[in-house]
């Protein structure tokens, strides 16, 4: 399970890391805003994300599934950041 490390706002969008999984093939990135419902961004190859479609004001949560042909793993970190620009 990807455990998420760290976030940071500037003005390119919210980029955020976590740990790579032993095996993992790729990793599908999640977003939410509020008590929303989790939409998927995007599938990456790396271990960072840049959410380019993040507004200024506000807060997003973001989350991590590692994939590793079909399978997919649970997603129990989460971290949140607030777009300051």
């Amino acid at each position: 399970i990807p455990s998420l490390k760290s976030v940071s706002s500037s003005k390119s969008g919210v980029t955020f890391k976590w740990n790579k999984v032993t095996g993992a093939t790729g990793y599908i990135v999640y977003r939410k805003t509020g008590n929303g419902s989790w939409v998927k961004l995007a599938t990456v190859k790396t271990n960072s994300y840049l959410d380019k479609t993040a507004k200024k004001g506000v807060t997003y949560t973001y989350t991590v599934k590692a994939v590793c042909g079909s399978y997919m793993s649970a997603y129990y970190s989460t971290i949140s950041c607030k777009d300051k620009y």
